[in-house]
């Protein structure tokens, strides 16, 4: 079923299926790539009780599937497994993945004697948001995790970790599926009026998912179409702030689309990404790229001035930035 719906995990779940687990396994992609979903296949492997695992019909997989199993555990960005409320004094709300209380009261359920299944076998979700604290707590269960004691880290972020988490770990990167691949799946799930070409360069097969199922795919498309016909002089800045005052997306999100506009566009450039429909400039217009580099590094600076004053005025930004792009394609 795993390999029906997210068929790009079949290599991870190949590499993994006669061979002894490790007792660490960081599994690092981009957001949408069903990174969850293999850990947590992973698990119940380990603690089915049948040869061909998981068979989801043993009691151990019945417990799993009904996450009442006294061997398993996880910990996410908003919540954790109830069996680790049992492990610490913490508060609920720091049993979390991106806090030390919750990494601890990890290490503790990992220490204890198996229950039921001969391996016990933990989760932690949302690993990308761990600080450096959490990471060193962490550290301290990995270097005496014996062979039948599992830790599965699920990181949206690839070397994100301390190297000495990675010195203990075997890690899974996973790829976001090529184009060809990547259409096959999205009419498999039986949209048949969509392709890759609604969505942005290396978009994750659950994001487009996503996307369509918000009635949001044809956001990328629009918001692409405007900008490119700015850049040629086709509209103009007040048409295009007319735009982005009417698109329901927030301030943070149209500068975040700015930079992507700007990044398809350079990827087109240097053919790191195929052309795209929607943005014709590689055809019209010649421009340093150094300057275009420089621009996004400038909203993206913007950003987290963003985000650490939000009142900053969004007409004014987008005025300014716009003004800035336009000198550039002229």
């Amino acid at each position: 079923m795993i390999l029906e719906r997210f068929p790009w995990l079949s290599n991870s779940i190949d590499s993994y299926k006669d061979i002894t687990f490790p007792a660490a396994i960081i599994i690092e992609g981009e957001r949408g790539l069903a990174k969850s979903k293999l850990g947590k296949y992973f698990a119940q492997k380990l603690i089915c009780s049948n040869n061909q695992s998981p068979c989801s019909n043993c009691n151990s997989c019945n417990y799993f599937l009904a996450n009442s199993h006294p061997d398993f555990c996880f910990l996410s960005a908003e919540s954790c497994s109830s069996v680790l409320h049992s492990y610490t004094k913490a508060k609920k709300d720091s049993l979390v993945s991106n806090k030390i209380e919750g990494i601890r009261a990890l290490n503790e359920f990992m220490a204890l004697t198996n229950s039921v299944s001969d391996r016990r076998v933990a989760i932690i979700y949302d690993a990308h948001l761990m600080n450096i604290s959490a990471q060193n707590a962490l550290l301290k269960t990995l270097e005496e995790l014996p062979e039948n004691k599992h830790i599965f880290i699920i990181s949206n972020k690839r070397k994100y970790f301390l190297p000495t988490i990675y010195s203990r770990s075997h890690s899974i990167s996973i790829k976001n599926p090529d184009d060809d691949d990547l259409n096959k799946w999205i009419l498999d799930q039986g949209y048949i009026d969509f392709s890759t070409l609604n969505f942005a360069p290396d978009t994750t097969p659950l994001e487009i998912e996503r996307l369509i199922e918000s009635n949001m795919a044809g956001q990328y498309l629009e918001i692409s179409q405007n900008l490119n016909s700015f850049c040629l002089g086709e509209i103009t800045t007040p048409d295009l702030i007319k735009f982005y005052k009417e698109i329901n997306i927030t301030f943070d999100e149209k500068i975040n689309s700015i930079v992507l506009f700007l990044k398809t566009y350079m990827g087109i450039n240097k053919n790191f990404y195929k052309s795209h429909p929607s943005i014709t400039l590689n055809n019209k217009v010649h421009l340093d790229t150094r300057l275009v580099s420089d621009l996004i590094e400038e909203l993206i600076e913007y950003k987290f001035q963003l985000s650490k004053v939000p009142s900053l005025n969004e007409q004014i930004g987008l005025n300014n930035f716009f003004y800035k792009i336009k000198n550039l394609f002229i």
